[in-house]
């Protein structure tokens, strides 16, 4: 381990498994590092040469580290947790992906993604090799910031979340000493408050992904339910744009078409018509809207996406048994 300065934060250094020998590395590795510092067990995924490298910075309240390290399999045991640790720790790969299994539910992130957990909860992690940006913060500094913070056992952040992405780029800028005073000896009071701005992000990323820590209670929880709620709103976001297409989100997520349509297949939907859906939902409020009468049929079908006013009129009479001049004259509309 190598440290820079003294004993006072911020602690700024790196960690790596080459320090020891290569005869027992991973032994050394397993036992000092993973059960007496990480107090997790460790065991390789794959025979190739075990490694790990991490830097690290340290801020009262807040411990942030990135790194790559070889295919991992993690557990936190029931003996492991005595260590009376409840720090709120989240992970992210920035390379690679991770399958975490706690309180009886599985789910799978992969690059970008995030899961949020408690030190003090029994915990299981399968790593393919890669890299990962880690944060730890007190559960003390974010119970006053997040409602029902208690229910918390783990949650599943997607890539796409912005306060997500917020927050990277802060553990960024602390890692690079960019955020916050480099050295050993800044103002007790700066480092305080970049550790405050950190649990104030992460604090506002909790709070809004509280429905996700129920809904990983359930069969299909985590970034599944999460990632289609995502979709759905990204639908409802651009259903107006004719070109957009679901080509358009799988590059917004960074997912392959075909695992979106798998995605909505699980649900019996098809992104066609879910996009269609929007958009004639879209059409009738206009059309059902007193405020629209100077407003034609045509130019409210280009309004709402769709290229083709023949299509829109079929699509609308078959889904509300109505054409759109008669939901338009049901309101005493006179235009067509």
């Amino acid at each position: 381990m190598n440290e820079q300065g003294n004993a006072e934060p911020p602690l700024r250094g790196s960690v790596s498994s080459a320090v020891f020998p290569e005869h027992n590395r991973l032994n050394s590795w397993r036992e000092i590092f993973g059960r007496q510092f990480l107090r997790l067990d460790i065991d390789p995924l794959d025979d190739g040469p075990f490694h790990y490298h991490a830097r690290y910075t340290a801020l009262p309240g807040l411990t942030v580290s990135a790194g790559d390290v070889s295919a991992i399999e993690c557990k936190r045991t029931p003996e492991l947790i005595q260590d009376n640790n409840d720090d709120l720790v989240l992970l992210t790969p920035r390379r690679g992906s991770m399958l975490i299994r706690e309180r009886g539910v599985e789910a799978v992130i992969g690059r970008g993604d995030a899961i949020v957990r408690r030190s003090s909860e029994v915990g299981h992690t399968r790593s393919t090799s890669g890299e990962f940006l880690t944060m730890a913060i007190p559960y003390t500094a974010m119970a006053s910031r997040v409602l029902d913070i208690e229910r918390l056992g783990f949650a599943v952040i997607p890539r796409e979340n912005a306060t997500l992405r917020l927050l990277r780029g802060h553990l960024d800028m602390l890692l690079d000493g960019t955020l916050g005073p480099a050295s050993t000896e800044g103002d007790e009071s700066v480092l305080a408050m970049a550790a405050r701005h950190v649990h104030e992000v992460a604090g506002l990323l909790l709070d809004t992904s509280r429905d996700n820590w129920a809904r990983m209670s359930g069969r299909d929880g985590g970034l599944h339910a999460a990632r289609l709620a995502a979709i759905r709103a990204d639908v409802a976001r651009h259903a107006t744009d004719p070109e957009y297409s679901i080509v358009d989100v799988a590059r917004q997520h960074g997912i392959s078409p075909g695992y979106i349509r798998k995605l909505l297949a699980s649900q019996g939907e098809r992104f066609s018509d879910l996009l269609r859906t929007e958009r004639l939902e879209r059409a009738y409020r206009l059309l059902a809207d007193p405020g629209k009468d100077r407003v034609t049929i045509t130019d409210i079908a280009y309004h709402c996406g769709f290229s083709d006013v023949s299509y829109f009129n079929r699509c609308f009479r078959q889904r509300y048994a109505a054409t759109p001049g008669e939901v338009r004259s049901a309101r005493g509309l006179l235009r067509d």
